[in-house]
């Protein structure tokens, strides 16, 4: 079947904004732990989250693969926390022949995906001199060490709104106080663990139209193989998620395995990271499952548009982390 990048050289550069949304769903108590400081794990997450999403949205074109490379003139960030989630909100602006939506959901996926990794390293507890040392099982409660169990997922990405010929005012973006955050964020020191074999799986889903639903069944959408693309675009993504998230070590991946489905509502896709070093490979598979799923939304925006260019049924629905296991290798 193949695939193509739609041309878009015959189209006048205009302004476009977009902002996206979406959030980290959380248990209670981890969720109050952040507290006012936005201090927690690995250090100052909503510095780490903020940076990561602006880095990403920059970047985006170099890992949804038929996306086009455009100049991005803003990025804004927004975070939020609640009784049980952070909430993330994205906005990016560009002067180009194509809207800037897939970039801003590419970076909020990297800023909610960071969170994830700065938060489920609780058990890692940092100090304002940058020292860092390991809470020892049940000294901090019952610790999931992957983030399992106490981190429920990522949940509802989506496109607010869209905005192409006139500047927009924006969603009253905006950074919380973090006045109270010490100025620290850690890259925990593994030079001491042993070797792992690890092992993770993550799983996602994209909602989307009946109708768009029957162009992937019948191979009809115009941008070319949708399911096969996005199993590519999630293989990529797990050996290079160290170059966007921030605080994770660069891995030693050893094997990917990317499954997709399409189902009435949607697709859904399953991706399993293995790999030999000392880490874990979690995130990597988290990264690899967000990619695929936004690499579907790519390939199939212009049967999921409204008459007024939004998205009103488009959603990834859920990312969650089915497993994640170290052992270590004697």
């Amino acid at each position: 079947m193949g695939v193509r990048m739609v041309d878009v050289s015959a189209k006048e550069p205009v302004y476009r904004e977009a902002w996206v949304e979406g959030l980290i769903r959380l248990k209670r108590d981890l969720a109050k732990a952040i507290g006012d400081s936005w201090f927690i794990g690995l250090g100052n997450l909503a510095s780490s989250v903020s940076v990561a999403a602006v880095v990403a949205v920059k970047r985006a074109w170099e890992f949804i693969p038929l996306l086009h490379p455009i100049p991005i003139t803003n990025v804004e960030v927004e975070l939020t926390h609640g009784d049980d989630y952070v909430g993330l909100k994205v906005g990016a602006k560009t002067i180009a022949q194509t809207g800037v939506e897939m970039d801003a959901l590419f970076g909020a996926l990297t800023g909610l995906v960071t969170a994830w990794n700065v938060i489920k390293a609780r058990h890692c507890v940092c100090g304002p001199n940058g020292d860092c040392r390991i809470i020892e099982e049940g000294e901090g409660g019952d610790v999931s060490f992957s983030g399992v169990g106490e981190i429920r997922g990522i949940e509802g990405l989506r496109v607010i709104r869209k905005i192409k010929g006139e500047t927009g005012n924006g969603v009253n973006a905006g950074l919380p106080s973090i006045r109270n955050a010490p100025p620290v964020v850690t890259l925990f020191d593994a030079s001491n663990e042993p070797t792992y074999s690890g092992e993770a799986v993550a799983s996602g889903f994209i909602k989307l139209k009946p109708s768009t639903v029957e162009l992937i069944r019948s191979g009809s959408v115009e941008k070319g193989d949708v399911l096969s693309t996005a199993q590519l675009a999630a293989v990529s993504m797990a050996k290079r998620a160290w170059e966007l998230l921030p605080l994770i070590h660069q891995n030693y991946l050893t094997h990917v395995a990317v499954g997709t489905e399409v189902k009435d509502e949607g697709v859904y896709v399953r991706v399993t990271t293995r790999n030999v070093s000392r880490t874990g490979s979690a995130m990597e598979a988290l990264m690899a499952t967000g990619a695929a799923l936004l690499t579907v939304w790519d390939m199939v925006k212009r049967y999921e548009k409204d008459e007024n260019g939004q998205y009103p049924n488009t959603e990834v629905s859920f990312i969650r982390l089915e497993k994640a296991v170290k052992t270590p290798i004697q």
